[in-house]
């Protein structure tokens, strides 16, 4: 069966190619400043951010996957400095992703499922993130229109599970005509 929907690696490319700039603009003083995600500092959500890499790494390569390194966040960030880990963590990533059938499954946490499939889920995390991280550092918000789509799409399958688990605060209600980056915001819980 042919894949349908978006290439997970193209998708996967795109949500980097937005994520680093933000990355890269912050300032050592902003780390401890809060974000949208209430527990979490600046320093945190990127700390999480490089854990759910790990984790969607260790998934693909079927190397053993525990979610909870990725609520494992109240450190300093890595000493190569963040955009070097994401660099480091994502190439990875994106080998596997081109080395595996998407419609491979793969065994997570979460249950079986196509490993193009399973991608959509952290990708669709750094889409979210990318959007806190900006707003808690004063940064340009708004996010690429073909990138808010992909995640508000993965969002309305897994974010009522996700609010289950306590990963989303209660849905923010926006205007059915809103753009998909305020009804992924709201749908993640997020006041656009």
């Amino acid at each position: 069966m042919a894949q349908q929907g978006p290439n997970p690696i193209e998708i996967y490319e795109q949500a980097l190619a937005q994520y680093r700039p933000i990355l890269a603009a912050i300032k050592a003083e902003q780390h401890k400043s809060s974000t949208p995600c209430t527990d979490w500092t600046v320093e945190a959500l990127i700390n999480h951010s490089l854990a759910t890499q790990r984790f969607a790494q260790a998934v693909l390569s079927k190397s053993g996957a525990d979610p909870s390194v990725m609520a494992d966040v109240n450190h300093p960030l890595p000493a190569e400095g963040a955009i070097a880990a994401l660099n480091s963590i994502s190439s990875e990533v994106l080998s596997t992703l081109k080395s595996l059938n998407m419609e491979e499954i793969v065994e997570t946490p979460f249950g079986a499922m196509p490993g193009g499939q399973f991608i959509m889920v952290p990708i669709t995390d750094m889409i979210v993130h990318t959007w806190d991280v900006a707003k808690a550092t004063g940064q340009n918000t708004t996010l690429a229109s073909g990138l808010a789509e992909v995640a508000f799409n993965v969002l309305t399958v897994v974010a009522a599970n996700g609010r289950e688990r306590g990963a989303f605060g209660p849905e923010v209600t926006v205007p059915a005509t809103a753009s998909f980056q305020d009804r992924m915001l709201g749908l993640s819980g997020r006041q656009p």
